[in-house]
């Protein structure tokens, strides 16, 4: 058995019994004999019934107090020897949640013997009883080695303070592993009789057992704050504190005394700054934060400028936990401290803990930033600022006295707080003459944007926008657009730029868009614009076709791969056309194989035959195995036609066993020989 079933026995014993229909014939004394006597063969790998009958039958006892008496005779009988030592653990773990003192006398034998001790211990673990520490004691005077260890273990568990007498003198066993066990379990009773063990212990302080007597002594420590002896346990951890203790016991006294002293530890702070102790000063300054004393924030922020780097970086850390006024003033005078660790961890606290009022601040430490890390801290620092839209409009003010640097990550920042009341600014910062700035306030537009925006967003798009940033004008408005629910209205917001646009490369770009709203109205007018006088309109109409998200163009393109105005144009029409055939494959019909036929009477070479062949592979169409065995014969795309009829077949072979079947016995035949 796992160890973690005694948890899930346990908690057996305090849930509501299982609705599962009472097994009769173990619940009778025979039952049980019979139970009894299988489950003690049991052996990891056999067959676990028996056990798992005891398992229910521990269920069914919840409140039925019989029962549970019943089931603990029948586990007493279990951990005899005869057992294996599989079913005896068993056992023991029932006993942990049944037993009662009727059971010590078997678990006492059980304590007697070297490989049965640590499972009787577990038998006892959730109890307490005088009865059962006189167990424990009675076997501890014969116990040696490793049992010795799980019996003076189980006393310190059962904090049983007959026992500290004897707990002492094994303290200063010869076996190391036995004074250690020993001074732990000591420390687990915590009675005054243990305490003063432990004292007399430390005061003899010989190095074998130095880790023992310290934990011991924390625990003691403890045990008397939690009593309310404040003034005992801080003595203890005051002679902890030395500098002859390990810096770990060291950190936690400190920690310890902090929180015992009357005013919350400002005044051992204070000092514990003072004395500069590389081990302690961190602990001292990290309870700044739970400081009660309303002017502690001011107390320690007057210390900042005095400590050296790493530590006003604890300090900050402190402080902004603190957050109130004299600790977020002092953490902002540091966003441009000296040092580059210190204004990092101030700079990014100011971003927790402010608003909008601080954005002159950080927009004025960015202007003089010198590293990509420190604009980037400044950046987290501005997009995480409290506020909401006023701090967003201070954001947008700020704009106007900045550099292009500055402004331009500004946009971003605005962006990314989803600050939707500067997108008025940004569309003006579009009609700008510097490059730079009207592409990061296309893209900024391109995240903030929202649908009655489009109109603004297709006028600069078709305006005097720099041809570079066009680019980035389309993706805006294209993220607009797909903000308008009814596609039928963006298509007519796109169209009716159109109509409206002379200028050459506006017309272009506008056709681009269409694509994001598929409807006929559109198709018109893409189809429309293939017959245009000017190349360039023919050619972005051509390019917008081949983007058509769904089957309404197949006829467009189809005119395009069959009168191409180039080959640019029929190697975009094919590839759009194979697209959108594959995108149906999810519902293969006869209208598909259509088009599958008529891609392939249009295909040219074998370049055009493969892209088909990909697509035909994914259709489970009975038809698409007779448009794909003919093309085995063709040397150039053979193997794609075979892998095409094999994924085929395997797709249909359920539905259609003999089509699939068939094609594969042609398949076959028409391996080369």
């Amino acid at each position: 058995m796992q160890p973690r079933i005694l948890a899930i026995l346990i908690a057996c014993s305090i849930a509501l019994a299982v609705a599962i229909p009472a097994l009769a014939e173990p619940g009778t004394d025979a039952g049980l004999q019979q139970l009894v006597a299988d489950a003690a063969k049991y052996e990891s790998g056999q067959s676990a019934e028996p056990i798992q009958k005891i398992e229910q039958l521990l269920r069914d006892a919840v409140g039925k107090p019989a029962l549970k008496a019943e089931l603990e005779a029948a586990m007493v009988k279990l951990v005899a020897p005869t057992s294996t030592f599989e079913a005896r653990r068993f056992a023991c773990q029932i006993l942990a949640v049944v037993g009662t003192d009727a059971s010590l006398p078997a678990l006492a034998e059980l304590l007697n013997n070297d490989d049965t001790a640590g499972i009787a211990c577990l038998a006892l673990s959730t109890r307490r009883s005088p009865k059962i520490h006189e167990t424990l004691r009675n076997a501890l005077t014969s116990a040696h080695g490793r049992r010795q260890l799980q019996i003076v273990g189980a006393l310190g568990n059962h904090q049983d303070p007959d026992s500290v007498k004897t707990l002492a003198a094994l303290a200063h066993d010869a076996d190391a592993a036995v004074a250690e066990t020993a001074i732990i379990a000591l420390s687990k009773i915590g009675t005054p009789a243990a305490h003063e063990a432990i004292h007399a212990l430390r005061k003899e302080a010989k190095p074998a057992q130095a880790w023992a007597v310290t934990e011991a002594t924390q625990r003691m420590a403890e045990q008397l704050a939690a009593a309310g002896d404040r003034k005992a346990a801080a003595a203890i951890y005051t002679e902890l504190l030395d500098s002859k203790s390990p810096n770990n016991v060291r950190r936690g006294a400190l920690a310890a005394l902090l929180r015992l002293d009357a005013d919350g530890g400002q005044q051992r702070i204070l000092d514990t700054l003072s004395g500069r102790d590389p081990v302690l000063v961190p602990v001292a300054i990290a309870r700044i934060t739970a400081l009660k004393s309303k002017g502690a924030s001011k107390t320690f922020a007057a210390l900042l400028p005095k400590r050296p780097p790493c530590e006003q970086v604890w300090m900050v850390e402190a402080l902004a936990g603190r957050a109130d006024a004299d600790a977020r003033a002092a953490i902002r005078a540091l966003v441009s401290a000296p040092d580059a660790g210190v204004r990092h961890a101030a700079t990014l606290a100011v971003g927790k803990l402010e608003d909008g009022s601080v954005v002159p601040l950080l927009v004025k430490t960015m202007a003089g930033a010198k590293s990509p890390e420190e604009f980037l801290d400044l950046e987290i620092a501005l997009t995480g600022l409290r506020g909401g839209a006023a701090t967003d409009q201070a954001l947008v003010a700020a704009l106007k006295q900045c550099s292009t640097e500055v402004k331009l990550r500004l946009f971003s920042i605005l962006a990314r707080r989803g600050a939707r009341i500067a997108v008025p600014v940004l569309l003006a910062e579009t009609k700008g003459s510097d490059l730079a700035t009207v592409r990061a306030a296309f893209q900024s537009l391109g995240k903030l944007a929202a649908a009655e925006d489009l109109p603004a967003l297709l006028e600069r798009l078709t305006s005097a926008t720099p041809a570079e940033a066009r680019a980035e004008a389309q993706f805006a408005a294209a993220r607009a657009m797909a903000k308008v629910a009814d596609v039928s209205c963006r298509s007519q917001s796109v169209r009716e730029a159109l109509a409206k646009m002379d200028d050459l490369e506006g017309r272009c770009a506008l056709l681009r868009l269409l694509p994001n709203a598929p409807d006929a109205a559109a198709l018109a007018a893409l189809e429309s614009a293939r017959k245009a006088t000017e190349p360039q309109v023919r050619d972005a109409a051509v390019r917008a076709l081949a983007a058509w998200p769904d089957a309404s163009g197949w006829n467009a393109l189809i005119a395009v791969l069959q009168q191409p105005e180039s080959g640019a144009h029929r190697a975009l029409a094919i590839r759009a056309l194979v697209r959108l055939a594959g995108d149906q494959n999810a519902k293969p019909d006869a209208a598909l194989m259509a088009r599958y036929r008529q891609l392939l009477a249009a295909a040219q070479g074998d370049g055009d035959l493969k892209l088909i062949l990909g697509a035909l592979a994914g259709a489970a169409h009975p038809e698409a195995l007779q448009l794909a065995l003919p093309l085995l014969s063709s040397a150039g795309v053979r193997a794609e036609a075979e892998l095409a009829v094999k994924k085929i077949a395997a797709s249909i072979r359920t539905q259609h066993p003999k089509a699939a079947q068939d094609a594969l016995k042609q398949l076959n035949a028409a391996k080369p020989k």
